[in-house]
């Protein structure tokens, strides 16, 4: 059966990109394809975060916890949650195409649809739900789980699967791309693009601060931010503070931030990634953090500023973290 369900995946993603190829297909995306809505305020919520508050629950256990996250974004005054849905090869959702996630999960059918009930709980407390992939579950040099799984097909036909079948508000990548050349990997993106667009999905990449890596890597942001047709969104993760380097005086965050604003031609949307998880930390090489307690509200209106139109925090840990609450508190206040 997962063999049947596989193979009517990739043909319906098939049949999908073959009709956009064509005019009629290609002004059916332009009218139906979802706009990055401005104001975003979102979390990330990792599979570390599955990991301690909702990993091994029964439905009722998992809903109950799910809640309380939803509650805990709200309270921060964020409108939106981006939740690891498959980040090692898996799934935290019944896939004809991806095994029950371990990670997440205990790698077996929990009894009930993890993804479904986030949804219907994100959107009943009015939280935007984007659904966070890592797309060939490749991490630190190294591709997780089933590694036959990690191919274009398999991430195109998945994305689908997704956007088919739940009401998530939008489709978002990580910053892990294997090396397999940009030519390889601006297919696949373009072609997810098209997938969303076809269902009304937003689509977002969230690619590492520096550019020269990037540029080294598969992940080809110049193009990405040059044209249409790639992402709907860019939401750099720019972690570094404006007193980098042993001295405190290098402005590492605002050099970086306003690169990525320099190469975006096509007027990309572009939402700030932002380093939560280093509020109140003690970091040799980035002195910042520890020097001033509203990095996070001045990079807001930093990139504000610069045209960036939203900001997503790493990762929800970090809203339950003492050390944060300063920088938590001051971003909360801009609004």
């Amino acid at each position: 059966m997962k063999i049947v369900k596989r193979i009517l995946a990739v043909l319906l993603t098939a049949a999908i990109l073959t009709a956009g190829s064509n005019a009629a297909g290609l002004n059916m995306v332009e009218t139906r394809a979802a706009s990055a809505p401005a104001g975003l305020k979102g979390v990330w919520f990792s599979f570390l975060d599955w990991q301690a508050y909702l990993k091994g629950k029964d439905k009722a256990g998992f809903d109950s916890a799910f809640g309380g996250v939803c509650d805990v974004t709200l309270s921060h005054g964020l409108n939106a949650i981006f939740v690891h849905v498959r980040s090692h090869n898996d799934a935290v959702y019944p896939s004809g195409i991806y095994p029950w996630s371990s990670e997440m999960l205990n790698g077996a059918d929990p009894g009930y649809d993890p993804l479904a009930d986030m949804v219907e709980i994100a959107h009943s407390k009015g939280l935007q739900i984007h659904a966070w992939i890592n797309p060939y579950g490749y991490r630190n040099g190294v591709i997780c789980g089933n590694a036959a799984l990690a191919n274009t097909a398999n991430v195109v036909s998945g994305v689908q699967e997704i956007a088919a079948n739940y009401a998530v508000d939008g489709i978002h990548f990580d910053d892990y791309f294997p090396p397999i050349g940009k030519a390889e990997t601006n297919s696949m993106v373009s072609q997810v693009h098209t997938v969303c667009a076809n269902t009304g999905k937003v689509f977002g990449i969230s690619p590492q601060g520096n550019l020269d890596n990037l540029r080294a890597s598969s992940a080809d942001v110049d193009t990405w931010l040059s044209s249409g047709g790639y992402v709907d969104y860019l939401a750099p993760q720019i972690y570094w503070s404006d007193n980098y380097g042993a001295a405190g005086n290098v402005t590492m965050f605002s050099n970086r931030m306003n690169l990525f604003k320099s190469i975006d031609k096509a007027g990309i949307p572009l939402y700030l990634g932002m380093a939560g998880y280093k509020s109140g930390q003690v970091i040799g090489g980035d002195p910042g953090w520890r020097l001033s307690s509203v990095n996070l509200a001045t990079q807001r209106d930093k990139a504000a500023g610069a045209g960036y139109t939203g900001y997503i925090v790493y990762r929800y840990n970090t809203l339950l973290s003492g050390a944060a609450q300063a920088e938590l508190g001051a971003l909360q206040s801009r609004g």
